[in-house]
């Protein structure tokens, strides 16, 4: 495995080959105190063990595909169900996140990392050609993501960060969350979309357009939001291109996040299962909400839902998407 330090030691990021990987993004607070806000590990062997997704880079299909597999020009692909035998999750278990990326690239500013996959057990088409871009700008951190394929595939490749701007392990209730969106996507048990999905989030707790605590929203006995004992929902994001996704707020350490996006929805996961012992920083993370997901992305279980935007990509065509974390003190 190899790692890579972004910027200085006012602001650094820290990334890693395995799963192409933001391990460690560590800044000052108000008062000038630098902490590490994005969950991580120690080490490879504690990421290896680990049992979370933490910064790496989720694929070829990020989030859950049902059951039963997808169809591409009529042929059938059934990826293992590694999410408690109800679904595919990020990939599965052979997805990009547990790959040894190559480094093509790497500066104090920048670093390119690349991949050449095909699924072993043949469950998702391949070969895919994928290439990561981290570029660090002053206190932003954009990441490009570059994709062909040798033969039709679907593909919603996704970043995992898990933020805590308080510097802590101490549970993220105490952030405050705006998004714009004005509709989300109800889920199952299996957290797979409804058939009628989207729905309105006018008067549920998923409505984030005005700053929300996330005590606030995590109390709410909205049957969605005790379905899974949080957030674990893709919400639309208003308008198309390069825009703003989310505004994350940490108000007594005066920490903020901005993510800026040209992808069509972003995941919310208040981290409620969260019980990875592994994890070395923020110190004492690793329980119960001591993280937030906050996931640009395409679509869930988009590649059997014609009525969802399609993540098909074919041979001469590139996939391509573009997020921006914007970290600055209040």
């Amino acid at each position: 495995m190899e790692s890579i330090l972004l910027g200085d030691s006012e602001f650094a990021v820290e990334i890693w080959s395995r799963g192409a990987c933001v391990n460690d993004v560590r800044m000052p607070d108000r008062t000038g105190r630098i902490a590490s806000i994005l969950l991580g590990y120690a080490g490879e062997a504690d990421r290896l063990r680990g049992n979370s997704y933490l910064g790496e880079i989720c694929g070829p299909v990020a989030n859950r595909i049902a059951a039963g597999g997808f169809a591409i020009d009529g042929q059938t692909f059934t990826p293992d169900l590694n999410d408690n035998g109800t679904a595919t999750l990020h990939g599965g278990e052979h997805g990009w996140s547990a790959q040894d990326w190559s480094v093509t690239h790497a500066d104090d500013h920048q670093a390119t990392l690349h991949l050449d996959w095909s699924d072993p057990a043949g469950g998702f088409p391949g070969p895919v050609h994928a290439d990561v871009e981290y570029r660090l700008h002053d206190w932003s951190l954009t990441h490009t993501v570059r994709a062909t394929v040798e033969a039709p595939a679907v593909l919603n490749v996704v970043s995992h960060p898990y933020f805590n701007l308080s510097g802590s392990g101490a549970p993220i209730t105490d952030h405050e969350l705006t998004v714009p969106a004005a509709a989300y996507l109800p889920v199952d048990e299996a957290c797979i979309p409804l058939s009628d999905a989207p729905w309105p989030v006018d008067g549920t707790p998923f409505d984030f357009r005005a700053p929300t605590p996330l005590a606030e929203a995590l109390a709410s006995t909205d049957p969605q939001m005790l379905l899974h004992g949080g957030l674990d929902h893709a919400l639309i994001l208003d308008g198309s291109g390069t825009r703003r996704a989310a505004l994350l707020r940490h108000p007594d350490s005066g920490r903020e996040l901005v993510i800026l996006t040209d992808c069509p929805a972003l995941q919310v996961y208040s981290g409620q299962y969260l019980t990875d012992q592994a994890i070395a920083h923020p110190a004492g993370a690793g329980g119960h909400m001591s993280g937030i997901a906050l996931e640009t992305e395409d679509f869930p279980d988009a590649p059997r839902r014609a009525d969802f935007p399609s993540i098909l990509i074919r041979p001469g065509q590139t996939y391509a998407r573009t997020t921006t974390w914007q970290f600055r003190v209040n």
